[in-house]
């Protein structure tokens, strides 16, 4: 049994790790925001019916008070007219169309009440869905900064670490290169002119003694 249990535990941790994954805030945002809007327009829905049953109770109970006059009228002509039965007959009415809107009014005060409920509901709901896409917003927003400046300091950590550091390694070899090729042109520099120099001593060493030679013959 204990085996079982710790495999179920498992397989849950893993399934909730995966939703967790799975999970895009903005995209649950406006999952909830269409959820709710949907609530919004049960709500509205309910509360159009609860309105249309209280004007029909209201128009029963209108026709009802009417009704109830009517009969006092008759019950008064048929008492003036010792008509009894007529007046009995209008008294009936009387007393019935009087329970029946002593039921009416019932109805229509638990409807009523019923009405406000939901009015209240809906007044919630529309105040809720109004803050949610206010938050929506702002959060869709922060997102979308969050998301950018993730981006940047992707980039940048990646040019720091691989194409800057390169380049800057390129750079100084070619600084490297330049002198190299810098300390060459004056080491040959100096070597020429020291055999420019060198050359120049020797020739001039040589002519002398050839006039050396010469003047000697001469004599």
């Amino acid at each position: 049994m204990g085996i079982f249990k710790r495999v179920k535990t498992i397989a849950l941790a893993d399934m909730n790790d995966v939703l967790d994954k799975r999970e895009n805030p903005i995209k649950m945002v406006k999952q909830y925001s269409r959820d709710l809007e949907v609530e919004l327009e049960k709500a509205q829905a309910a509360l159009a019916n609860q309105l249309y049953l209280e004007q029909k109770l209201e128009a029963q109970i209108k026709q009802v008070k009417q009704t109830i006059e009517d009969r006092k009228r008759q019950e008064q002509l048929a008492l003036e007219k010792n008509n009894d039965n007529m007046a009995k007959l209008a008294i009936q009415d009387r007393l019935d169309s009087e329970k029946q809107l002593a039921l009416l009014e019932d109805q229509f005060l638990f409807i009523q009440n019923q009405t406000n409920q939901i009015k209240a509901q809906v007044i919630t709901l529309k105040e809720t869905y109004a803050d949610l896409k206010n938050r929506q917003s702002l959060l869709i927003s922060r997102a979308n900064v969050a998301s950018t400046t993730n981006t940047i300091n992707s980039k940048a950590y990646s040019f720091q670490s691989k194409n800057i550091a390169n380049e800057f390694a390129r750079m100084e070899d070619k600084v490297l290169h330049l002198e190299a090729v810098a300390a060459t042109h004056d080491y040959l520099s100096e070597k020429t002119a020291l055999y420019e120099k060198s050359s120049s001593i020797e020739v001039e060493e040589e002519f002398l003694k050839a006039k050396e030679a010469l003047n000697k013959k001469s004599e």
